[in-house]
């Protein structure tokens, strides 16, 4: 649907971008790792450490995002692949850690 959006505007002459982005989906990707871990190892995410756990949940997005964005590019989606980001990337990451830290210390968040 995008795709068939973003061609329009182009189509009308207007100044169109649609930025590529792949999110690790948080939650969603923990419980999908949390079963294959169980289903592969008959293990849960408590028999790991955080750190440990959290390189399983990565390697999986990693694995699961060059499958979307391969998806994505042999559709011909029209994507500036030049500026891709990832939610998982360190610049993002800290990007939204900081952003936390300041709503925290503004007071419009709490632990």
């Amino acid at each position: 649907m995008e795709d068939v959006i973003i061609r329009y505007h182009r189509m009308t002459g207007k100044s169109t971008l649609w930025l590529p982005g792949t999110d690790h989906a948080g939650i969603a990707t923990q419980t999908k790792v949390e079963a294959k871990v169980k289903q592969e190892e008959d293990k849960t995410r408590f028999d790991y450490g955080r750190v440990d756990f959290l390189d399983k949940v990565r390697d999986f997005a990693l694995t699961n995002r060059s499958t979307i964005i391969s998806q994505m590019k042999s559709m011909g989606a029209s994507l500036d692949w030049s500026r891709e980001s990832f939610t998982l990337s360190e610049k993002l990451s800290r990007a939204v850690r900081k952003s936390f830290v300041e709503l925290y210390r503004q007071g419009k968040i709490y632990q």
